[in-house]
């Protein structure tokens, strides 16, 4: 078997808190952080250099001791990223406590019960928006150690009506803006010189795609080994300015922020996705985004092919798939080359130039990426590096290297700081640094190690011959037809959704004698069918199976059920990382599923 990723020079410094001591001591004048304030959109982002961010963590240190926080508790951060919300999880892990992670977008109801089983001693939210969300547990929360709440903006007159006795409540800016204290010399230094591999990185909450959101521990190892082994597979340099839009409850999030924190390279961070133009506008040198975000720049490109005169479309078309054999599969006929010329020329440059202008790799992870998108920016020249990890792994199983070879549906080649094996039923397990320290619940823990001691991912893959590794779906999703046969799902829903006019795609067919799919298709084209008086579920099933060209027939639907729409029409069928809930779907469509089959 060829070599995994190598070789991969280890960073001197062990632990996240030791790393940004590592980089404000060699590079404190550099910028890090070019924040895009949503609050001030007319504004110039805010440039935090990485002495600037260690002072702010220093001063979120002593805060966080005045609030009694130590070994063994826990920080609640339930807000928008921002550089505060980093700046108080690397002082919760300086002082060895446990910051926990919740994605922003959570609702309600999860984020109250998560809290709640988190059981923080402080919590840290970005406005009265956030607060609202835990405000009818409050009481719970300070009978179960709350002792102080930091807010970074105001919470209003309704807040204190209900506040508990016991809690503190406290601006940010009081802590960490201009005329806040400033910690005493040396303390975070001194802090971190005392944090170990196996002490707390983060409390980070799974998607909840198949049910409960689990609570993922993970040490301080595991993100160091990401960050050794992301470097040398995504190969930034110092002198890169990454677009971070990943939220922080996601662990991507994590790694990209580790990533430069430890390398020393910038990062243009935004909160909103309003702010992605703003972001660009700043030229970033790589982006690192899951698939969902890439599609939609793929999507604008091919409408703009779409929108010309008929000649010139076929022209661009024939460019673009041109482009594809050249970088993709190798080509060098004389005509294919020139045709690849021209698309870089016609429609690359325009998509560069819509980056920034100066971006040289799109990372990619979260979700698998489908074979056109791969092969749409790489055929442009762009290399589209897909990573593959889960939050039990610190987001890091294997990539595909920025210096190649890169295959598309391949996961890439495995992190050498794993050792993988594929059981006989097909499922992944991985064992190594990279791994958990366990679930938050021990009754999450069940079954989820072998009896000696591999994770058991869930995902069923394939190690092929060169040592790459590829992923075939779900061991959870695996279908099993009437007829005995077994469907993979995910494979097949993302070959749908890459091909136009659909935007999403779920398989049905659990226990039936055919498989058929679910497709989100949008209003305006429904709209269109319509008007030509045609059945949308008829004319749009023949190009649902021509995008599944290289799967089996009986991996093909014989129907369509057709949802107005895409996904995000629907938040409650969505996780907070953006992925279908399989079962949430299903219980809405219950009756038309079984009349599908009738």
């Amino acid at each position: 078997m060829a070599p995994r990723l190598a070789p991969v020079d280890r960073f001197p410094a062990r632990t996240l808190p030791a790393m940004l001591v590592r980089s404000a001591e060699r590079a404190g004048q550099r910028p890090f952080i070019h924040f895009l304030d949503p609050a001030a959109p007319d504004q110039p982002a805010r440039v935090i250099t990485f002495g600037a961010f260690a002072a702010l963590t220093a001063q979120a240190v002593a805060y966080l001791q005045s609030a009694g926080v130590g070994p063994g508790d826990r920080v609640l951060l339930l807000a928008e990223n921002t550089p505060e919300w980093q700046a108080f999880s690397l002082a919760a892990q300086a002082l060895r406590a446990e910051p926990a992670g919740l994605f922003a977008s959570l609702a309600p109801g999860p984020s109250q019960e998560i809290a709640l089983r988190v059981a923080p001693k402080v919590v840290l939210v970005s406005g009265p928006g956030q607060w609202a969300k835990l405000a009818p547990a409050a009481g719970a929360l300070a009978s179960a150690g709350l002792r102080a709440v930091l807010a970074q903006a105001p919470l209003g007159a309704e807040a204190s009506a209900g506040w508990p006795s016991g809690v503190r409540l406290t601006d940010t800016a009081e802590v960490l803006g201009d005329g806040a204290p400033t910690a005493a010399p040396g303390l975070l230094e001194a802090l971190a010189a005392k944090v170990g591999e196996e002490d707390p990185f983060i409390l980070l909450f799974t998607s909840g795609t198949t049910g409960r959101q689990k609570g993922v521990r993970l040490a301080q190892r595991t993100i160091v080994h990401a960050v050794d082994c992301g470097v040398a597979g995504v190969k930034t340099v110092e002198t890169d300015l990454g677009l971070h839009l990943l939220p922080f409850g996601h662990v991507a999030g994590h790694d990209q922020f580790s990533l430069a924190l430890a390398q020393g390279h910038a990062l243009a961070m935004m909160s909103r996705r309003e702010d992605l133009a703003r972001a660009l506008a700043l030229r970033p040198t790589y982006l690192f985004s899951v698939p969902l975000i890439y599609d939609r720049i793929r999507t604008q490109a091919l409408d703009a092919v779409s929108s010309r005169p008929a000649p010139v479309r076929a022209l661009l078309t024939a460019a673009l798939a041109a482009g594809a054999r050249v970088r993709v599969d190798g080509s060098r006929r004389v005509g294919d080359r020139l045709l690849a010329a021209l698309a870089d020329a016609l429609v690359g440059r325009r998509v560069r130039a819509a980056l920034g202008g100066r971006v040289r790799g799109l990372f990619s992870g979260g979700a698998p990426a489908s074979v056109p998108l791969f092969r749409f920016f790489e055929g442009l020249g762009l290399p589209y590096v897909e990573l593959y990890g889960m939050t039990e792994t610190a987001g890091m199983v294997s990539l595909n290297p920025f210096d190649g070879p890169r295959r598309a549906g391949s996961v890439g080649f495995p992190s050498p700081d794993h050792e993988l094996r594929v059981s006989p039923e097909g499922e992944l397990q991985v064992r190594g640094k990279l791994c958990m320290t366990g679930y938050l619940d021990a009754g999450d823990q069940e079954g989820s190690f072998t009896a000696d001691g591999y994770y058991r991912t869930g995902d069923l893959a394939r190690l092929e011959p060169d040592g790459s590794l590829t992923i075939t779906g779900r061991q959870k999703h695996l279908m099993v037809l009437s007829t005995g046969k077994k469907v993979a799902p995910e494979p097949i829903e993302v070959a749908v959704a890459a091909m136009a006019p659909f935007q999403g795609a779920v398989l049905l067919g659990e226990g039936r004698p055919f498989v058929s799919l679910a497709v989100f298709v949008l209003q305006e084209e429904l709209g269109r069918l319509a008007a030509h008086g045609r059945d949308a579920a008829e004319a749009l099933l023949p190009k649902a199976r021509a995008a599944l060209e290289a799967f089996s027939e009986h991996e093909k639907p014989k129907k369509l059920l057709v949802i107005p729409g895409s996904p995000q029409d629907y938040p409650g069928l969505l996780t907070p990382t953006l992925k279908l809930k399989r079962d949430a779907l299903l219980a809405l469509l219950g009756p038309k599923v079984a009349a599908l089959y009738a």
